[in-house]
């Protein structure tokens, strides 16, 4: 009786939900998207065994992608959706994100491969642009050996994944996520798109969370952003003889605003799995802006145990340091055209035995102009 009750209620909202279906104007396809290239000149020490050494001193670097989005919004007020990312490079992952939606008075479901709570939705320091950043920029302007601090990633990554985002009430939203498995995020992998479940290879988490809160307030010519939230892996298969391990991160920014300028700090602590692999980064950052043109500035302070963050050191032992003290300029061209550019310094120190004498003290130094298109 129990099921032939599940059944028949099934039935009924399935032909509710057709009926509002019927009603309504049907999914409409959107293409947007986004284009940004950079010119980077990056000055440091070419000499033998350096990280510099037989490295180019400019470069150019793009990133664009074209966001497929398709939605309607119901009789009964549901707003159903999809959207797809086409990476516009020459990537291996072709499609960068692809996911349905459903919102409403009870807030919005995702499901489909995301970023999740923390690494698609915190809150960063102002004083970035389009291209330029403190953390996980679009161009990075150093040869350092961990790439650059980020303080807005989780441990579910862009797996297949659901993502439920709360009402705002009175400012304060809540962003619940989970995976059942971080090796499923294309269809190149087992259970995405052909039979079966995802695999669980050795070095691979499953059954990931994640929860992140934000809170945001504008008062009389003055206000306040913030978020703080957590993500954990609860399963993982351990690599045989390796050094890794279930994984967490927890993340939290908060931003003042006055009148035209802008103040705000950062901090993601990680705590990976296996033996002394754990990271941290701090930052802040301040931007003041003036008619078309906002100016900025940004440090980022990272603290590595293992080789960067969500990694695995095969030797633990010593500890990585990567700072970046960035200048930035931004000019709004025109609506959805912008113009940037960015005079950084960069410090990489190692006090383990990672990397040979030479490269552990490295210092760079760079320029860079870019635009920024979004249509």
């Amino acid at each position: 009786m129990k099921k032939l009750l599940l059944g028949s209620t099934a039935v009924i909202g399935v032909a509710s939900l057709a009926g509002a279906a019927e009603a309504s104007d049907g999914i409409k396809l959107e293409v947007g998207g986004f284009f940004n290239i950079v010119y980077m000149g990056v000055f440091d020490d070419k000499s033998a065994h350096h990280f510099g050494d037989e490295r180019n001193t400019d470069s150019f670097n793009h990133n664009a992608e074209v966001h497929f989005n398709g939605e309607t919004t119901l009789d009964n007020g549901l707003t159903i959706g999809a959207h797809i990312e086409l990476e516009g490079e020459n990537a291996g992952d072709q499609i960068d994100k692809s996911f349905v939606y459903w919102s409403g008075g009870f807030g919005k479901v995702q499901i489909g491969s995301q970023d999740n709570a923390i690494g698609g939705y915190c809150v960063l320091p102002p004083g970035a642009t389009s291209n330029f950043s403190a953390w996980s920029p679009n161009a990075w302007g150093s040869n350092d050996p961990i790439g650059s601090n980020s303080t807005c990633s989780d441990v579910l990554g862009n797996s297949q994944s659901i993502l439920y985002t709360t009402p705002n009430f009175g400012g304060f939203q809540l962003l619940v996520g989970y995976t059942p498995d971080n090796n499923a995020e294309d269809y190149t992998q087992q259970g995405v798109n052909n039979a079966g479940t995802p695999s669980n290879p050795h070095g691979t988490a499953h059954h990931s969370f994640a929860a992140y809160a934000t809170y945001s307030y504008q008062g009389d010519n003055w206000g306040i952003d913030w978020g703080g939230g957590g993500s954990w892996q609860a399963a993982f298969n351990d690599t045989p003889g390796g050094n890794d391990g279930a994984s967490s991160a927890y993340q939290t920014d908060l931003n003042l605003t006055f009148g035209n300028f802008s103040v705000g700090g950062v901090l993601e602590f990680y705590h990976n799995g296996g033996d002394d692999n754990d990271a941290w980064i701090a930052g802040g950052g301040a931007a003041y802006t003036m008619d078309a043109w906002t100016f900025g500035i940004q440090g980022s302070h990272g603290h590595y145990n293992g080789e960067s963050a969500f990694s695995f050191a095969s030797d633990p032992g010593g500890s990585r340091i990567l700072n970046q003290v960035i200048g930035t300029v931004n000019y709004d061209l025109a609506p959805g055209v912008a113009l940037d550019g960015e005079i950084g310094y960069t410090w990489f120190t190692d006090g383990g035995d990672a990397v040979i004498d030479q490269q552990k003290d490295y210092h760079a130094f760079n320029v860079a102009i870019g635009s920024a298109f979004t249509f």
